[in-house]
Protein backbone atom coordinates (compact mmCIF):
# COMPACT_ATOMS: atom_id res chain seq x y z
CA UNK A 1 0.00 0.00 0.00
CA UNK A 2 2.89 2.37 0.69
CA UNK A 3 4.20 1.75 -2.84
CA UNK A 4 0.79 2.67 -4.27
CA UNK A 5 0.15 5.71 -2.11
CA UNK A 6 3.59 7.15 -2.92
CA UNK A 7 2.45 7.72 -6.50
CA UNK A 8 0.26 10.57 -5.20
CA UNK A 9 2.85 12.21 -2.96
CA UNK A 10 3.42 15.91 -3.61
CA UNK A 11 7.03 15.13 -4.56
CA UNK A 12 5.66 13.13 -7.51
CA UNK A 13 2.50 14.94 -8.58
CA UNK A 14 3.93 18.47 -8.54
CA UNK A 15 6.78 17.75 -11.00
CA UNK A 16 4.38 15.63 -13.07
CA UNK A 17 1.87 18.47 -13.24
CA UNK A 18 4.57 20.96 -14.24
CA UNK A 19 6.02 18.72 -16.95
CA UNK A 20 2.53 18.04 -18.30
CA UNK A 21 1.83 21.78 -18.52
CA UNK A 22 5.10 22.33 -20.37
CA UNK A 23 4.37 19.51 -22.82
CA UNK A 24 0.89 20.88 -23.50
CA UNK A 25 2.26 24.38 -24.04
CA UNK A 26 5.02 23.16 -26.39
CA UNK A 27 2.39 21.74 -28.72
CA UNK A 28 0.83 25.19 -28.94
CA UNK A 29 -2.22 24.21 -26.89
CA UNK A 30 -1.94 27.18 -24.55
CA UNK A 31 -5.57 27.00 -23.48
CA UNK A 32 -5.13 23.40 -22.39
CA UNK A 33 -1.91 24.19 -20.52
CA UNK A 34 -3.52 27.14 -18.74
CA UNK A 35 -6.64 25.18 -17.74
CA UNK A 36 -4.45 22.30 -16.58
CA UNK A 37 -2.41 24.53 -14.29
CA UNK A 38 -5.55 26.28 -13.02
CA UNK A 39 -7.19 22.94 -12.19
CA UNK A 40 -4.13 21.53 -10.42
CA UNK A 41 -3.38 24.71 -8.45
CA UNK A 42 -7.06 25.12 -7.61
CA UNK A 43 -7.30 21.56 -6.33
CA UNK A 44 -4.17 21.64 -4.18
CA UNK A 45 -4.95 25.16 -3.00
CA UNK A 46 -8.46 24.19 -1.92
CA UNK A 47 -7.18 21.17 0.00
CA UNK A 48 -4.46 23.31 1.60
CA UNK A 49 -6.98 25.90 2.76
CA UNK A 50 -9.30 23.22 4.18
CA UNK A 51 -6.41 21.60 6.05
CA UNK A 52 -5.22 24.93 7.45
CA UNK A 53 -8.69 26.01 8.57
CA UNK A 54 -9.46 22.68 10.22
CA UNK A 55 -6.07 22.69 11.95
CA UNK A 56 -6.68 26.22 13.17
CA UNK A 57 -10.26 25.88 14.31
CA UNK A 58 -10.65 22.23 15.20
CA UNK A 59 -13.30 19.97 13.71
CA UNK A 60 -15.86 20.71 16.43
CA UNK A 61 -16.10 24.29 15.18
CA UNK A 62 -17.86 23.00 12.07
CA UNK A 63 -19.42 19.83 13.50
CA UNK A 64 -17.36 17.70 11.12
CA UNK A 65 -15.59 14.38 11.50
CA UNK A 66 -13.02 15.42 8.91
CA UNK A 67 -9.76 16.47 10.51
CA UNK A 68 -7.63 16.60 7.36
CA UNK A 69 -8.99 16.10 3.81
CA UNK A 70 -6.85 13.72 1.79
CA UNK A 71 -4.46 15.68 -0.40
CA UNK A 72 -3.11 12.46 -1.92
CA UNK A 73 -6.59 11.50 -3.11
CA UNK A 74 -7.35 14.95 -4.51
CA UNK A 75 -3.98 15.09 -6.28
CA UNK A 76 -4.46 11.63 -7.77
CA UNK A 77 -7.86 12.62 -9.15
CA UNK A 78 -6.75 15.80 -10.88
CA UNK A 79 -3.20 14.86 -11.95
CA UNK A 80 -3.56 11.20 -12.93
CA UNK A 81 -7.28 11.29 -13.61
CA UNK A 82 -6.98 14.58 -15.49
CA UNK A 83 -4.00 13.43 -17.54
CA UNK A 84 -5.66 10.14 -18.52
CA UNK A 85 -8.87 12.02 -19.31
CA UNK A 86 -7.04 14.42 -21.65
CA UNK A 87 -5.34 11.52 -23.41
CA UNK A 88 -8.68 9.75 -23.75
CA UNK A 89 -10.30 12.88 -25.17
CA UNK A 90 -7.45 13.20 -27.67
CA UNK A 91 -8.20 9.62 -28.73
CA UNK A 92 -11.84 10.47 -29.32
CA UNK A 93 -13.35 9.06 -26.12
CA UNK A 94 -16.57 10.76 -25.03
CA UNK A 95 -16.46 13.32 -22.21
CA UNK A 96 -18.34 11.18 -19.70
CA UNK A 97 -16.21 8.10 -20.21
CA UNK A 98 -13.00 10.15 -20.06
CA UNK A 99 -14.02 11.54 -16.68
CA UNK A 100 -14.17 8.04 -15.14
CA UNK A 101 -10.38 8.06 -14.82
CA UNK A 102 -10.65 10.54 -11.93
CA UNK A 103 -12.99 8.45 -9.72
CA UNK A 104 -10.82 5.44 -10.54
CA UNK A 105 -7.74 7.23 -9.22
CA UNK A 106 -9.71 8.28 -6.13
CA UNK A 107 -10.63 4.66 -5.37
CA UNK A 108 -7.08 3.35 -5.79
CA UNK A 109 -5.25 6.02 -3.82
CA UNK A 110 -8.12 6.52 -1.37
CA UNK A 111 -8.14 2.87 -0.38
CA UNK A 112 -4.39 2.96 0.17
CA UNK A 113 -4.72 5.99 2.45
CA UNK A 114 -7.45 4.30 4.50
CA UNK A 115 -5.54 1.01 4.68
CA UNK A 116 -2.44 2.83 5.93
CA UNK A 117 -4.48 4.67 8.57
CA UNK A 118 -3.53 8.05 7.13
CA UNK A 119 -7.13 9.15 6.52
CA UNK A 120 -10.70 8.18 7.28
CA UNK A 121 -13.28 7.36 4.63
CA UNK A 122 -14.82 10.83 5.08
CA UNK A 123 -11.47 12.55 4.58
CA UNK A 124 -10.82 10.53 1.43
CA UNK A 125 -14.32 11.38 0.17
CA UNK A 126 -13.75 15.12 0.64
CA UNK A 127 -10.38 15.00 -1.11
CA UNK A 128 -11.79 12.88 -3.90
CA UNK A 129 -14.75 15.21 -4.40
CA UNK A 130 -12.48 18.24 -4.75
CA UNK A 131 -10.22 16.44 -7.22
CA UNK A 132 -13.09 15.05 -9.29
CA UNK A 133 -14.81 18.43 -9.47
CA UNK A 134 -11.57 20.00 -10.71
CA UNK A 135 -11.13 17.25 -13.31
CA UNK A 136 -14.65 17.78 -14.63
CA UNK A 137 -14.04 21.53 -14.82
CA UNK A 138 -10.76 20.88 -16.64
CA UNK A 139 -12.46 18.76 -19.28
CA UNK A 140 -15.20 21.34 -19.82
CA UNK A 141 -12.92 24.39 -19.96
CA UNK A 142 -9.96 22.92 -21.84
CA UNK A 143 -12.01 21.39 -24.63
CA UNK A 144 -10.80 18.61 -26.91
CA UNK A 145 -7.00 18.38 -27.25
CA UNK A 146 -5.82 19.30 -30.76
CA UNK A 147 -4.54 16.60 -33.16
CA UNK A 148 -1.03 18.06 -32.95
CA UNK A 149 -0.78 16.95 -29.31
CA UNK A 150 1.86 14.21 -29.49
CA UNK A 151 0.61 11.56 -27.07
CA UNK A 152 3.70 9.28 -27.03
CA UNK A 153 5.97 12.16 -26.02
CA UNK A 154 3.55 13.31 -23.33
CA UNK A 155 3.18 9.82 -21.88
CA UNK A 156 6.92 9.11 -21.99
CA UNK A 157 7.63 12.37 -20.17
CA UNK A 158 5.00 11.54 -17.55
CA UNK A 159 6.38 8.04 -16.96
CA UNK A 160 9.96 9.35 -16.65
CA UNK A 161 8.92 11.89 -14.01
CA UNK A 162 6.90 9.38 -12.01
CA UNK A 163 9.65 6.76 -12.04
CA UNK A 164 12.32 9.32 -11.14
CA UNK A 165 10.39 10.89 -8.26
CA UNK A 166 8.55 7.89 -6.83
CA UNK A 167 9.66 7.23 -3.27
CA UNK A 168 10.48 10.84 -2.46
CA UNK A 169 8.32 12.71 0.02
CA UNK A 170 7.36 16.35 0.44
CA UNK A 171 6.30 17.17 4.05
CA UNK A 172 3.52 19.50 2.97
CA UNK A 173 1.00 18.19 5.53
CA UNK A 174 2.91 19.33 8.61
CA UNK A 175 3.75 22.71 7.07
CA UNK A 176 0.09 23.40 6.26
CA UNK A 177 -1.12 22.38 9.71
CA UNK A 178 1.58 24.42 11.44
CA UNK A 179 0.59 27.43 9.37
CA UNK A 180 -3.07 26.95 10.31
CA UNK A 181 -2.31 26.73 14.02
CA UNK A 182 0.17 29.58 14.05
CA UNK A 183 -1.83 32.02 11.95
CA UNK A 184 -5.36 31.00 12.90
CA UNK A 185 -6.34 34.66 13.28
CA UNK A 186 -5.88 35.12 9.52
CA UNK A 187 -8.81 32.83 8.79
CA UNK A 188 -11.23 34.99 10.82
CA UNK A 189 -13.41 31.92 11.35
CA UNK A 190 -12.07 30.58 14.64
CA UNK A 191 -14.44 31.98 17.22
CA UNK A 192 -15.37 35.58 18.02
CA UNK A 193 -11.85 36.94 18.42
CA UNK A 194 -10.33 34.88 15.59
CA UNK A 195 -7.95 32.95 17.85
CA UNK A 196 -7.56 29.15 17.89
CA UNK A 197 -10.08 27.44 20.12
CA UNK A 198 -9.11 25.35 23.11
CA UNK A 199 -9.53 22.08 21.20
CA UNK A 200 -6.96 23.09 18.62
CA UNK A 201 -4.55 24.40 21.23
CA UNK A 202 -4.64 21.07 23.04
CA UNK A 203 -3.92 19.04 19.89
CA UNK A 204 -0.45 17.63 19.35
Amino acid sequence: MIFLTNFADQAVVLPLALVTAIMLALTGWLRGAAMWLLAVVGTLGTIGILKAVLAACGTSEFSLDVQSPSGHTAAAAIVYGGLIALVARRCGVALGWSFLAAPGAVVLIGLSRIELGAHTLAEVAVGGAVGCFATWALLLLAGVPPPRLHLPRLLVAAVVVVVAMHGYHLPAENAIKDFGRRYAWLTMVCGVDGRPNSLTSAEN
